[in-house]
């Protein structure tokens, strides 16, 4: 303990005492690095000819958390050093990022063959037709077949459900490779790295441990659903932090750009659109206990910049393929939202059940699914909105809630859309225990988290395309991955109500 007056005869610097490195850290994190590269070795060793043997791969990609979470323990229970220090074990993790990719992107997928249907889709615009018009197995595309893209896509009886923005990558890199799977997964390396260095600069704005970042760059999840899988998502995600970072600037020129982006990441995914409410601008000095006229004035002149510019984005977007299919730009969207999938969000899942037992047909099952869907993100989005306008909910939370929302009445959910989460719990992860007692938004961003890590098990219950086979057994995927996550869920809002409670009693 310092005492009030230093003792004669010692001289003072003034300048603060910088403290000495602890080298044990920065050999922790190699050797961390060092388990993680062998661990990827030998899940290359592992990887799949096909689709049809993925257990042993899946076995590895499971092993390959141990190294990660153990480097999350590590950057959690260790405080960041300052100066260089703390630039070189940041620099570590993102060039560790950077090689984990890298080392996988040679690896053609095993689990998904999503991303050889990108460069089909590329193929068919770039001949005059359009992707939401024409399924790969209509008569006109007969020419376009080939022995490379045609074998590998599946839903070849259905047209693209991928939106313009997502269309246009795919172009690019078509354009620039031919049908060239590697080519286009490193644009999305690219893209993914971008993310890493955007949840970085967000980080340090929030004056949070910027090395918090290992738990998204680090992550098995996206490396291997990005990296060999080659998901679009990648890109998704890149928008949709850039928009974040972009909101924090309220100005004429930060709100256009926070638009833009909002409808650049909705042209590569539709859900993004619900951005606008996330990151709606704080009014200050706005009355809680009512809206006056003013109140409402400068609501609409705040968000009015945000909304043109993403609805202008979107419908630039659109135009070439609403000119091109005849006014089609939804594929098999539509259909593809309303199906019964066994992974479906919690949502579906209850009102599935709730058919079953009302003995409802499935077209009845079905609408009363999306008015649950409806007024579920109506109710959030109106939530969330009005939260934000009165600075009680920081942006982030509010995506990762909305963007929760989203999930839990997805018709599919599969590990890959997980990563919109993911990406948000290096931001919003907290303490479980504070002031000697439990947090409940600690332990709800614990329990998304391990949802994350966990819907890869969802693999294990795929069924073989194209092949006749027994409708595999869901239980327990749903026992393993559903339930606790809606028992921590509820566990957590219970705390916090407890918690607020006390809060307001003790005031």
């Amino acid at each position: 303990m310092r005492t009030l007056h230093e003792p004669r005869g010692v001289q003072v610097n003034d300048r603060p005492a910088v403290p000495a490195y602890s080298w044990w850290r920065l050999l922790a994190l190699c050797a961390l690095f060092l388990l993680s590269v062998i661990v990827y070795i030998l899940l290359i060793g592992a990887a799949p000819p096909n689709d049809y043997v993925v257990s042993p791969f899946l076995h590895v990609e499971i092993l390959s958390y141990i190294p990660y979470l153990a480097a999350c323990a590590f950057v959690l229970a260790t405080r960041p050093v300052p100066g260089r220090w703390r630039w070189i074990e940041i620099s570590n993790i993102l060039v560790g990022a950077l090689v984990f990719r890298a080392m996988l992107l040679h690896l053609p997928p095993g689990l998904s063959r999503d991303s050889w249907r990108y460069l089909w889709d590329a193929r068919v615009t770039l001949h005059g037709f359009s992707p939401y018009v024409y399924a790969p197995f209509d008569k006109a595309l007969v020419p376009l077949r080939d022995t490379v893209l045609l074998p590998n896509i599946r839903f070849r009886t259905s047209p693209t459900i991928y939106p313009p923005g997502a269309q246009g990558i795919y172009l690019l890199s078509y354009l620039l490779a031919g049908p060239n799977l590697f080519f286009l997964k490193g644009i999305f390396l690219i893209f993914d790295m971008v993310t890493c260095i955007g949840l970085v600069i967000l980080l340090g704005r929030k004056g949070l441990d910027q090395r918090r970042v290992l738990l998204y760059a680090w992550c098995p999840l996206p490396i291997i659903e990005f990296a060999i899988e080659g998901h679009v998502d990648a890109i998704t995600l890149t928008f949709t932090i850039l928009a974040v970072l972009a909101a924090t600037n309220t100005s004429l020129r930060g709100r256009l750009l926070t638009g833009f982006l909002i409808g650049l990441a909705t042209l590569t995914k539709i859900y993004p659109i619900l951005l606008l409410v996330a990151l709606v601008p704080a009014l200050p000095n706005l009355r809680f206990a009512r809206l006056w006229w003013e109140d409402i004035r400068d609501i609409i002149r705040y968000n009015a910049a945000i909304f043109i510019a993403c609805c202008v984005t979107i419908v630039l977007g659109y135009l070439p393929y609403f000119i091109l299919g005849h006014g089609q730009v939804t594929g098999y969207f539509a259909t593809y939202a309303s199906e019964q999938g066994e992974n479906a969000g919690v949502v579906q899942q209850f009102v599935s059940w709730l058919g079953a037992q009302y003995q409802l047909s499935l077209k009845s099952t079905i609408s009363l699914e999306h008015i649950t869907d409806v007024l579920l993100v109506a109710a959030a989005s109106l939530f969330i909105f009005v939260l934000r306008l009165y600075d009680r909910i920081s942006m982030e939370a509010a995506v990762f809630l909305l963007f929760g929302v989203i999930l839990s009445i997805s018709s599919h959910v599969f590990p890959w859309y997980t990563t919109t989460l993911l990406l948000w719990v290096p931001v919003l992860i907290g303490p479980i225990w504070k002031h000697k007692m439990l947090v409940g938004g600690g332990l709800a961003i614990i329990v998304v988290w391990f949802f994350t890590l966990s819907s890869i098990y969802g693999y294990f219950f795929k069924g073989i395309p194209g092949q006749p086979h027994p409708v595999p057994d869901w239980t327990p995927y749903y026992n393993f991955v559903y339930w606790p996550v809606v028992v921590g869920l509820a566990v957590a809002a219970i705390i916090g109500m407890a918690n607020l409670y006390r809060f307001r009693r003790g005031q």
